[in-house]
């Protein structure tokens, strides 16, 4: 028998109580449930701008996302709007700022076809959704990429990278793979072809959206959980730059040129090599966007993520040479993210 609507957030919350139990946050998620199953699945979108491109007839775009304590569009984000819109994407730019003033506004509308304004429920995936449901014509997409601000980038014209995401190889492409936890594609960049787009399930996702503002909730259900998800529904999911060979890779040169023993290099460094040859010796899952964002970078990634640069958690030796190495291989402005790294940093140079 069907429960009474009424009695309907009860349930939720029962569901996630239990779901969670064996976490700490499970009363935080639980809570967060609730609220987002009252909330329902309405947008959190506040106001929106119409930008110089079109979204009439649009049959690719990327939805951006991002997140400052002042609302502020730095370069680098401008600069990622260009090499989107270069690539033949409309773009529209969603802001989960607490603020967004008119100016910084005023600085996105000549690199996007659409600028929203929304309340910071959900983070990104609820960005993401709320994005996607301002698209006019959502059948008419052959390609939507959902993105965010977590990186600076691109070094190299994305055309010919999002070439190499053909439909006929999968459905679902991101740039890289994790198999912390399980194995999933990295969400801070994902492309659904068509067939995923209409696929009936993926449809369901949108329509049946909560904005549940919980972060351990986001990381477990859709960070990693919405790669397994879309593979039981039948849709074929790959990494552009897959995680096996840049571990094989990486463990064949260590052990090759003897790195681990290699005296020229400092103790540090040597100590990190031994680590991470540790770890790929008993399987245990390292982030590639962390542990090999130079190999990454010189095989033509087109990003770096922002948190190799402002925390540096894996203690990477020589990292105030990230310049160089994009430099190598891009006429990126490397200025442009040393000017972000002087906005946001604290207590940290690089």
């Amino acid at each position: 028998m069907a429960l009474p609507k009424f009695l309907k957030p009860l349930k939720v919350v029962y569901k996630a109580f239990f779901g969670a139990r064996e976490r700490k946050d499970y009363v935080p998620q639980a809570v967060s449930v609730a609220i987002a199953s009252v909330f329902g699945n309405r947008s959190m979108v506040k106001q929106t701008w119409d930008g110089a491109q079109s979204l009439s007839g649009a049959r690719d775009v990327a939805v951006l996302v991002t997140w400052d304590a002042t609302g502020r569009v730095h370069d680098f984000l401008i600069s990622h709007m260009k090499g989107l819109a270069e690539a033949g994407r409309a773009v529209i730019l969603v802001s989960n700022s607490p603020k967004f003033p008119k100016a910084e506004v005023e600085k996105a509308l000549p690199h996007c076809a659409l600028v929203a304004w929304r309340s910071n429920r959900g983070y990104d995936f609820g960005a993401y959704r709320d994005g996607l449901m301002l698209v006019p014509e959502y059948d008419a997409l052959d390609s939507l990429i959902l993105v965010n601000d977590s990186t600076y980038g691109p070094f190299q014209k994305l055309g010919p990278v999002l070439r190499k995401m053909r439909p006929v190889d999968a459905d679902v492409w991101g740039l890289t793979e994790n198999w912390d936890t399980r194995w999933h594609l990295q969400s801070y960049f994902l492309l659904f072809h068509r067939a995923a787009l209409q696929n009936a399930k993926v449809r369901k996702l949108w329509d049946d959206w909560k904005h549940v503002n919980s972060k351990s909730w986001i990381i477990n259900k859709l960070e990693i959980g919405l790669t397994p998800r879309l593979t039981k529904a039948g849709l074929r999911c790959k990494a552009l730059w897959p995680y096996r060979p840049l571990v094989t890779r990486f463990c064949r040169d260590v052990h090759e040129y003897d790195l681990i023993n290699d005296e020229s290099l400092a103790e540090d460094h040597r100590n990190l090599l031994k680590f991470m040859c540790h770890l790929a010796d008993h399987g245990a899952p390292m982030n590639p966007c962390h542990f090999f964002w130079d190999a990454l970078i010189a095989d033509g990634f087109p990003y770096i993520k922002r948190e190799v640069l402002t925390s540096n958690p894996i203690g990477m030796p020589r990292l105030y040479e990230w310049d160089q190495v994009i430099g190598d291989v891009s006429r990126y402005p490397a200025e442009q993210i040393v000017d972000h790294l002087r906005a946001i940093s604290k207590n940290r140079v690089i």
